[in-house]
């Protein structure tokens, strides 16, 4: 991480920072401000605007698509992670075996109807929970970003709607629009701002879908129900993306599933 954070030259809050001239590893501490702790008490735009800021300092600077060797994602990434709400909801929800099939034949299809530039930095696991408050920062300094573990190269929106769309905390969205319109409008896009929207809406209804899988999977696995709490949160969450998608065939496939 130390690495990672001190070469990219992006003025992103670090963990760590390198001191060449005494070989020496200094260690920033963010202090207990996690996000997720703090969202009510603090005003909820400049937060989520501070958060957006980063992702733009993030996303204009291109060293990072270039110069690591992270994963790209595609169709079997996809794949994998819907396969979560497949293998763990479905059954669940005792979703009959043909709407599971025509549930998967769906997705695949769509997926193929995008066209997907995977050109992008993307955290992946951009939420309340691993951003700090630093309160005695300037605009998106106030932002510290832990967990870079997961990163990959994809879709340049991903981290918007992991912040925006939390599927374990339900805050306002009526600023949704216009942070997503910002992002857009701040960084170096190569589609229509039509395209973009489509893209985020489509990866954010997969994303909690796989979500919700993990959450009936990991209750099983613990033998308990703490992970199910958050199942109302992130199935509002999966029906607004529905609505904002638009797409008719992957709307009526999950009025056959949901309803039940």
């Amino acid at each position: 991480v130390n690495k990672f954070l001190s070469t990219i030259n992006i003025s992103v809050p670090k963990i760590f920072e390198i001191d060449d001239s005494k070989n020496l590893i200094l260690m920033e501490d963010f202090g207990i401000n996690r996000y997720d702790k703090i969202i009510n008490s603090l005003d909820l735009k400049e937060v989520l605007l501070h958060s957006i800021n980063s992702l733009i300092e993030i996303q204009n600077n291109s060293q990072l698509v270039t110069n690591y060797n992270l994963d790209t994602y595609n169709f079997s990434s996809f794949k994998t992670e819907i396969a979560e709400f497949v293998d763990f909801y479905l059954p669940f929800k005792n979703i009959s075996k043909s709407i599971v099939e025509e549930f998967i034949i769906i997705w695949h299809s769509e997926f193929d109807n995008l066209n997907f530039n995977w050109n992008s930095f993307v955290h992946k696991d951009f939420e309340l929970s691993n951003l700090m408050y630093l309160h005695n920062r300037k605009e998106h300094l106030k932002c510290g970003i832990l967990d870079y573990q997961n990163a990959f190269i994809g879709f340049s929106g991903w981290d918007v709607f992991s912040l925006l769309e939390n599927p374990r905390i339900y805050f306002d969205n009526k600023y949704n629009d216009e942070l997503i319109e910002y992002f857009y409008n701040n960084t170096n896009q190569n589609i229509s701002f039509g395209e973009f929207l489509n893209q985020y809406y489509f990866l954010n209804t997969a994303r909690q879908s796989r979500i919700i899988g993990r959450w009936i999977n990991l209750d099983k696995k613990n033998k308990n129900n703490f992970y199910s709490k958050y199942l109302h949160v992130t199935l509002k969450r999966l029906k607004k993306s529905l609505y904002y998608l638009q797409n008719p065939k992957l709307s009526k496939i999950y009025s056959k599933i949901l309803v039940k």
